[in-house]
């Protein structure tokens, strides 16, 4: 990996790992940490995050997803944007304490990928990929809220049930507001994933990029489930109005697919998931010359 080019982001992360210590101290010990950190530190973060994207979009004159470490940068964002929506319009207490430790984790683990670089085919049309990737990657942002607030509905649950009347029960909002919100965040991101995956075919369609076997590719198989299991919640919420742990607990199996349809299919051999490029390759992407 060119270190002068994404060094920057290890920077990133840290500030996303302060703003996740402040904010779980925030919600453990609110005493000992002051609000002021904690709305400043996330808003720090995000900014730098901001302006580290354009940089790398600059660079490819596209959506920054030429690689597996572009495209986890713009998921982050997108993850971080989302809270920020979300935190705007409904200020839901201690959201950070539970999504900023999982975004620090995703930016340390491509961090450490090292010079390992997985790439994108090269073939892939701006506008095809503008179309599928946005909604998609804000669906994907979304439901990782949803995934987010369910943990805090099933920690709240496990406060409730066990009487356990500390720090972490008034912290947490009410199982109410949580459940009311798990239902906004799913409602948000199931239509961009519906778009995504609608653009998409059409892209593998319009460019033959996957072959006349492209509905065989393991990341469409895994999009399509994923899409399929999220519909089916939908309609469980919907028709069978199902609310509190069974729908946070389903959440969190849907959530493990999208994780595994956006970084394990590479594994299996997806045409148009993230390859290991030869060394000659890796210089192109990168605009070294010899």
């Amino acid at each position: 990996m060119e270190i002068s080019a994404y060094s920057p982001f290890w920077l990133i992360v840290v500030f996303y790992l302060l703003s996740g210590i402040w904010e779980v101290g925030r919600l453990l010990r609110p005493q000992g940490f002051s609000k002021q950190w904690a709305d400043r530190l996330p808003f720090v973060a995000f900014g730098l995050h901001s302006l580290f994207l354009l940089y790398l979009a600059s660079r490819v004159e596209n959506i920054p997803v030429t690689n597996l470490f572009e495209s986890v940068v713009f998921l982050t964002w997108c993850v971080v944007a989302v809270f920020n929506g979300v935190e705007y319009l409904y200020g839901v207490p201690s959201l950070g304490a539970f999504l900023f430790p999982l975004v620090t984790v995703l930016g340390f683990w491509v961090l450490s990928l090292g010079d390992n670089l997985l790439s994108a085919p090269s073939n892939l049309s701006k506008f095809w990929l503008i179309a599928h990737t946005i909604p998609l990657f804000m669906g994907y942002a979304a439901l990782t809220l949803t995934f987010v607030l369910s943990l805090m509905y099933l920690t709240q649950q496990r406060q409730l049930k066990h009487k356990f009347f500390g720090p972490l029960l008034l912290g947490l909002p009410s199982l109410e507001s949580l459940d009311r919100l798990m239902w906004k965040t799913l409602s948000f991101g199931f239509p961009l994933l519906t778009l995504g995956l609608v653009f998409g075919i059409f892209w593998v369609k319009y460019s033959n990029i996957l072959g006349p076997q492209w509905y065989m590719d393991p990341k469409v198989v895994m999009g399509t489930v994923t899409w399929l299991v999220y519909a089916a919640l939908l309609h469980l919420r919907i028709g069978v109005t199902m609310h509190g742990s069974r729908v946070a607990l389903l959440n969190i199996a849907g959530f493990t697919l999208v994780l595994f349809t956006f970084l394990g299919t590479f594994f299996l051999g997806a045409q148009h998931g993230y390859k290991k490029v030869s060394k000659e390759d890796t210089m192109i992407i990168k605009g070294i010359k010899e």
